[in-house]
């Protein structure tokens, strides 16, 4: 099972727990594809559907001006999993270079737990968040706000768990800093 160029281990005795973690972060990683995938293209439709019916009409449908306030966040924070996930991001790469394999792993598997914990609290209060906005409503759909709040429930909730399945993979790789070199060229 490999998925973004995400190496599985060193061999057919790998790890059960290195198992768990690639499924989890494959199953993560398409999840995340798919809602950044659909929001584009709902998007996309809805506001060309609006364009075509005031063009045709002179008149417009109303609701596709409030796709966007609905699925850009959804748009956002799949993206940002994605990113996470896949190791995506900026890192410091001069330190990375100065440190053995061992404290390498030590420092990446460290700062993978910390953000971890850190956006599993941000997940924890997203929810007082969807609290909050349950009651508010876009006027034309009538679509509940905390439709668009809860992707920061996922975005943040999925950022924690890639980074809990990133910290059992540098655990056991051999080369703790290749387990998100990824080829660009070929990235979908």
């Amino acid at each position: 099972m490999q998925a973004a160029g995400v190496p599985t281990g060193h061999g057919k005795a790998d790890p059960a727990v290195l198992r768990a973690a690639n499924a989890v972060g494959l199953v993560l990683d398409s999840v995340a594809v798919l809602i950044a995938t659909s929001a584009v293209v709902l998007i996309f439709l809805a506001l060309m559907a609006e364009v075509v019916v005031r063009y045709l009409t002179t008149a417009g449908l109303g609701w596709p001006n409030e796709v966007p306030n609905l699925l850009f966040p959804w748009l956002i924070m799949g993206g940002i999993v994605i990113g996470a996930h896949r190791g995506a991001h900026i890192a410091a790469e001069f330190i990375r270079g100065h440190l053995s394999t061992g404290q390498l792993r030590v420092l990446m598997m460290g700062i993978n737990l910390l953000v971890a914990g850190v956006f599993a609290a941000l997940a924890w209060l997203s929810l007082g968040v969807i609290g909050i906005t349950r009651t508010q409503v876009f006027p034309i759909t009538g679509i509940g706000q905390a439709w668009a709040y809860g992707s920061m429930l996922f975005g943040f909730g999925g950022i924690a768990l890639a980074s809990v399945v990133n910290a059992v993979r540098t655990a056991f790789a051999a080369n703790p800093g290749s387990i998100h070199h990824t080829d660009t060229e070929h990235m979908t």
